[in-house]
């Protein structure tokens, strides 16, 4: 199988060179590398010089228009060559081992179209320490339980098949964040999905805070709002119970997403989650400091 990763960068050519170097030390190299640069406004040539990969083929293309990452994405994927997509966010990095664990996985199983991995969370201003790991913890036909909250995690940590990314029409362009949750949902319809049983990715923690889409409450809670109409149905034919417990999941990503800009925003929305469906542990874990979280494994 021949493998496809695309970087998807903005304004960021530092951490750019970071992820770029993470995926060409893989111990199994990439067929391709694609950099979609999403029309940073610093000078091109800053963004997208002195990229070489021995043995792996770079194609880098800067877009006109800033259209955001998803449409860089699926720009990135609609040029691939690969038979395996393997998405990075320019502030995340790889562990050595994630391509070559990930692709073993569709190798010895052929069923399976997606991939996922555990995470290793940092701050981007001292990548080596690690605040918390995220485990993998689910696998094989996970819908409708995807469902209930993003059981996959990240952009980042994941492999899919393009087959199937084409089959579900690649990233939701109109909504403004949870695009990968989104997207997860709808490949669980079609596919099953394996996770490598490893920590490969090392997934950014912004020190400022609204540089990233979690950063920005508004922007998760109207995604938050057009997911659950897009999935009414689905939602509402898990039960009544089910539903309820559906949408006091959603309501919490609100809650961590607003937790850095406001406390009291964020017990907000954990007391709307509550009411919809009781689950005051995971709130309070939402409520500890990031920095903290090492201490508190099992609430993540």
């Amino acid at each position: 199988m021949k493998i496809s990763v695309i970087i998807t960068t903005y304004n960021r050519p530092l951490q750019l060179k970071q992820a770029f170097q993470s995926v060409c030390n893989q111990t199994r190299k990439p067929d391709e590398i694609i950099i979609i640069d999403d029309a940073s406004e610093l000078n091109s040539n800053i963004i997208t010089e002195n990229f070489v990969c021995e043995g792996v083929t770079i194609k880098i293309e800067r877009l006109k228009v800033s259209k955001g990452a998803c449409y860089a994405r699926n720009r990135g994927a609609a040029i691939a060559g690969g038979d395996i997509l393997m998405f990075l966010d320019d502030d995340d990095t790889w562990e050595l081992p994630k391509i070559s664990d990930q692709l073993r996985i569709f190798n010895e199983n052929p069923d399976v179209g997606l991939v996922y991995s555990g995470r290793l969370m940092v701050s981007d201003s001292y990548r080596q320490n690690v605040i918390y790991k995220v485990s993998s913890k689910v696998s094989g036909k996970i819908y409708p339980q995807i469902l209930y909250s993003n059981l996959i995690g990240t952009t980042s940590s994941v492999a899919i098949k393009k087959s199937i990314f084409n089959q579900v029409s690649g990233f939701d362009e109109n909504l403004p964040a949870l695009q990968d949750y989104e997207l997860w949902i709808r490949c669980c319809k079609y596919t099953i999905v394996e996770y490598d049983n490893s920590y490969n990715v090392r997934y950014t923690i912004s020190d400022n805070h609204t540089t990233q889409i979690s950063g920005k409450p508004n922007l998760y809670l109207e995604a938050v709002n057009k997911i659950i109409i897009k999935y009414s149905q689905e939602i509402e034919s898990q039960g009544i119970l089910a539903s309820r417990k559906i949408r006091a999941n959603l309501f919490l990503s609100v809650a961590k997403s607003v937790r850095s800009h406001s406390v009291i925003k964020a017990m907000y929305w954990i007391i709307k989650s509550c009411l919809e469906y009781p689950n005051f542990i995971r709130g309070i874990g939402i409520l500890i400091p990031i920095k903290f979280r090492q201490y508190f494994s099992f609430w993540n």
